[in-house]
This record gives structure tokens, C-alpha cells and sequence, in this order.
């Protein structure tokens, strides 16, 4: 007896031990049906075989029903009443004001440059712009009127046109307002 229980607590036996539980585990798995919920229909023969069928995904989302124009409306419960919702003339100067200093580049170094900008952007813009040299700017000037593009601030320059996100918050240097959320660089 005690040679037999040597051998099981071997280094040996476990491994065999540990080797003849995956073993069956992996039996056990195989032999289920793809049911991830059991039920007791299934092993009972349900009538339908697509299990799409019996179980059914609920978002938790409900959208009233409507048809054509009243969709459109603005009493109709689907009308975003933001949908049409033009940005500020604030958020607007707001982004001119980055735009002029992501530009200004001449004889700073990073980190006078981002100094620079730091007031009109978002705390997370900043950390992605933080450390960025000012060389890799692909612009050197503002060449026309900001337009507004929904909650985008869009300013041409003289090589593309400067996309600017705008979010309302704050930050640890500026007070309440819009701010520069990311940037994005549509060259011409």
C-alpha cells in the first residue's frame, strides 16, 4: 500500500492525476449541446434548431415607432433636438485662439509652444500634446474663416485645413468653457 501511494504522490502520479482531470473535463465539453443557458426544452426536443431562435438579445433600448415626415418633426420622440445645434461663437473664438497658437512656432521650444496652447485644450488633449515637438506642425498661417461642421470647429490654413473638436468643461488652467477636445489634420 505504501508503494502504491508513493507512486500516486509522485511528481509523476500528480502529473497523470492533473493529465486524466483535463481528460475528462474536456470529454464533458465536448458532449454539450451549444446551448449556453440549459434548458429543459432543449433536452426535450425543442421544435427549433436554430438557437438564434430561443434566445433572443435585449439592448434595453426602445425606440418608438414612426413613420415618414412625422420621424422628422420636432414633436416626434426620434428628433435630436441637438441634432441641428451650431457651436457657440464662443467655442468658435475658442478655437481660433489654439489655431493661432499651434501655428506660432517660430524660436519656441515644446514646451513654450505647448504653454502656448495649453489654455484652450481638454486635460486629455494635453497629455497626448505634451512633449510634442513644434517642428511637426504642417502649417505656418491661417488662410480663411473658421466654419463650424456640428460640434467641429474647422479653421484653413495655408497647407490643409485644421479640425478641431470642441467639448464644453474645464481644465486645471482655464475656467469653464469650450475647449479643444483633439486635433485633426486634413491636408489640401
Amino acid at each position: 500500500m505504501r508503494a502504491a501511494l508513493r507512486i500516486v504522490f509522485s511528481r509523476y502520479g500528480i502529473v497523470v492525476i492533473i493529465l486524466l482531470l483535463v481528460v475528462g473535463v474536456i470529454a464533458l465539453t465536448q458532449g454539450r449541446e451549444d446551448f449556453p443557458l440549459g434548458s429543459d426544452d432543449a433536452e426535450e426536443g425543442s421544435t427549433s434548431s436554430d438557437p438564434s431562435q430561443e434566445l433572443t438579445v435585449d439592448d434595453g433600448i426602445t425606440a418608438p415607432e414612426c413613420e415618414g415626415a412625422e420621424c422628422e418633426e420636432d414633436g416626434s420622440p426620434l428628433h435630436d433636438p441637438y441634432e441641428e445645434a451650431e457651436l457657440p461663437e464662443e467655442a468658435v473664438e475658442k478655437a481660433l485662439a489654439f489655431a493661432e497658437a499651434w501655428v506660432d512656432t517660430a524660436g519656441k521650444n515644446s514646451n513654450t509652444w505647448f504653454q502656448g496652447m495649453q489654455p484652450y485644450m481638454t486635460e486629455e488633449a494635453a497629455e497626448l500634446m505634451r512633449g510634442v515637438d513644434p517642428i511637426s506642425v504642417p502649417a505656418t498661417a491661417i488662410t480663411g474663416e473658421a466654419e463650424v461642421d456640428g460640434g467641429e470647429v474647422r479653421i484653413p490654413m495655408d497647407t490643409g485645413v485644421l479640425v478641431l473638436p470642441m467639448k464644453e468643461g474645464g481644465n486645471d488652467w482655464a475656467a469653464q468653457g469650450w475647449l479643444v477636445s483633439a486635433i485633426d489634420w486634413e491636408p489640401a
